[in-house]
């Protein structure tokens, strides 16, 4: 597990200056405190900062070169099944100076290329520098759970793990306003989009190819491509299936050379998951729980009726409210963007928390997106119905003021499409919304809508599937995104078994009678875990890891002062709005008005992150 980062200049572009490539690493010593390299030539540099996981020798170190020194590595991640890929090379004559799954990956590139990516079941994200072709290989693992960013400037190629790498290097640090109206309905940019000119992200599943100043992009795993594949050869027990693949992807991942532990919630997913590592561990796993006073958002009772019935090590966290402000400010910093999901900083608490105890955590993320678990899928299983009712819906909640649940699929309603209600599931924050900001811009929906064509190809006539289809490239990424971003800086590795690829592609491939039951979602795994969980949680509605941001935004001081003042933010000033809706929007919403609560609080995460991120750089 590490950080990487390298430069390749163009045929104008100045020579890869050492300095600006230690720079480039350091920026991220958290990703990998225990050891840190470059390889500089006159063509290339790459930097590495690294988090000993397997094979804690100075054998590991990297930037890794092959023994011919054609080929240099650095990478970031773990490949689970590197033993197996290393015993089929010994037997066809190599030979390791080391246990590392970064030699295999090397190993295998210099045998296949790019065609070993389909070889790996891991996360990773894999730079290799070709010094006899002078051809920079890199490549992201199928779901997008390592992260890696590019961008060009002054003829020069740069990538990193983390974005904050371009700006030590002298990159611009440019907020990109064309994409307020995205980050401001979901709360993360899709795609290779970022908040930053300049800056892209590589597609998950996909490599991108660098030679004379040119590259290409390529996608090297198409997940509806599996989907139609595994159609021809479904299991005949789905459950059974499920529950041993679900293990052995455990299994994998609990390769370590250093101690490793498991997040638990209390919810189905982590409940599960933390079942199956304790039926396979040596030794009685640790759990992490984050606690919250207010029982509306804790969730610590079933995390502990989970941890007496399987003898796990229960650790519980409950933050003050002294603490929120401090891990906000720390929590974006780290990100590099937008703080989408509002418990960020509850993931980099419970990480440093549990660092003295472990250096991996197991974590449930993919399980709702895979499995089809979220709530707001549901009325999608009847989306046709739905649409047929929309006057009567509209008409009630205006005689009601419905809110919550009922009151969103009011408003998607009003949408007037499926299509539409699909795009926007996870929203709280819809395009008419943002007419209330004097919003002067447009919603950028490029990225979104080619996924959902791949989709409805996938799924006609099947708007849920289309929806967790859509969510797998999307949300998901952004999920993964904040997982890496919260635990690498606490210098933690997560890793998530539920997105083991044979799972995401085969559970894509089943029906959906499969996975929804009336209208409940996630079939498949309480089918496996009935027998493994207490009923408790079996019973328990679905929560999420939910935030009481209303209350802190209204009653913490520093965050109440941020929100009376958004219309004075420099941010904001700049962007497409009119300042003095903002202002009065603020006004009402720490008056006690909620209508347009997720709006104000998205505003005040973005400008509260722009805010600390420009003080980091400054530094």
């Amino acid at each position: 597990m590490c950080g990487i980062c390298g430069i390749v200049p163009g045929k104008n572009g100045k020579p890869v200056d050492a300095n600006v490539l230690l720079r480039m690493r350091d920026a991220m010593t958290y990703r990998g405190p225990d050891d840190a390299g470059v390889f500089v030539s006159p063509q290339a540099g790459l930097g590495s900062r690294r988090l000993s996981i397997i094979d804690l020798s100075q054998q590991g170190h990297m930037p890794m070169t092959s023994e011919d020194g054609r080929y240099t590595i650095s990478y970031n991640g773990e490949v689970y099944n590197f033993r197996e890929l290393r015993d089929e090379l010994n037997r066809k004559g190599w030979r390791f100076r080391s246990n590392t799954d970064t030699e295999v990956v090397l190993a295998l590139y210099s045998r296949m290329g790019s065609a070993m990516l389909d070889l790996l079941n891991g996360m990773f994200a894999i730079s290799i520098w070709d010094e006899r072709e002078r051809t920079l290989f890199l490549a992201r693992d199928r779901m997008g759970v390592k992260p890696l960013f590019y961008t060009v400037w002054q003829d020069s190629f740069y990538f990193s793990s983390e974005i904050k790498s371009f700006f030590v290097a002298g990159i611009p640090k440019e907020f990109d306003h064309s994409c307020w109206g995205e980050l401001l309905c979901f709360r993360y940019l899709a795609g290779e989009a970022t908040p930053f000119k300049h800056v892209k992200e590589l597609l998950p599943g996909h490599y991108l190819v660098l030679k004379d100043g040119a590259f290409h992009a390529h996608r090297w795993w198409n997940l509806s491509e599996k989907i139609n594949a595994h159609r021809e050869n479904l299991p005949p027990d789905p459950v059974a299936w499920f529950r041993e693949t679900f293990d052995d992807s455990v299994r994998l991942r609990r390769i370590s050379d250093v101690p490793l532990g498991v997040l638990l919630s209390g919810g189905l997913d982590s409940s599960s998951l933390s079942a199956s590592l304790a039926m396979q561990a040596d030794t009685t796993p640790n759990s992490f729980t984050v606690r919250f006073d207010d029982t509306k958002f804790d969730e610590g009772p079933l995390a502990r009726d989970v941890a007496e019935q399987w003898r796990l090590h229960p650790h519980e966290l409950l933050l003050s409210d002294q603490e929120i402000v401090p891990l906000f400010k720390e929590a974006a910093c780290l990100s590099d963007e937008p703080l989408a999901h509002g418990n960020e900083l509850h993931i980099l608490a419970i990480s440093r928390y549990a660092k003295p105890l472990v250096t991996v955590l197991l974590s449930g993320e993919g399980a709702d997106e895979v499995l089809g678990g979220y709530v707001r899928y549901r009325p999608l299983l009847i989306a046709n119905l739905l649409k047929m009712g929309a006057p009567a819906f509209r008409y009630l909640d205006k005689i009601f003021s419905w809110q919550g649940r009922w009151h969103k699929l009011a408003r998607f309603l009003k949408m007037g499409s499926v299509e539409s209600f699909i795009l926007y599931n996870a929203c709280d924050v819809l395009p008419v919304d943002l007419i209330a900001l004097g919003f002067q811009g447009d919603v950028n929906l490029d990225f979104r809508q080619k996924v959902l064509s791949e989709a409805q190809l996938t799924y006609p006539d099947e708007p849920v599937r289309q929806a967790m289809y859509l969510d797998q490239h999307t949300f998901l990424v952004s999920l993964l995104d904040r997982v890496d971003r919260m635990t690498m800086g606490a210098s933690m590795e997560a890793r998530v078994p539920f997105l083991d690829f044979r799972l995401v592609a085969l559970s894509g491939a089943l029906s959906t009678r499969t996975h929804f039951q009336g209208l409940l979602g996630k079939q498949l795994l309480r089918k496996a875990f009935s027998d493994r969980l207490p009923s408790s949680v079996l019973k328990n509605p679905k929560w999420g890891f939910g935030v009481p941001w209303k209350e802190y935004f209204r009653f913490i001081p520093e965050l109440r002062e941020l929100v009376a003042n958004l219309h004075a933010s420099t941010l904001l000033m700049d962007g497409p709005f009119d300042t003095d809706e903002i202002c009065s929007l603020a006004s009402s919403y720490l008056q006690g008005d909620d209508r347009s609560a997720a709006l104000v609080q998205q505003l005040a995460v973005i400008v509260f992150w722009w805010q600390h991120t420009q003080k980091q750089v400054k530094k």
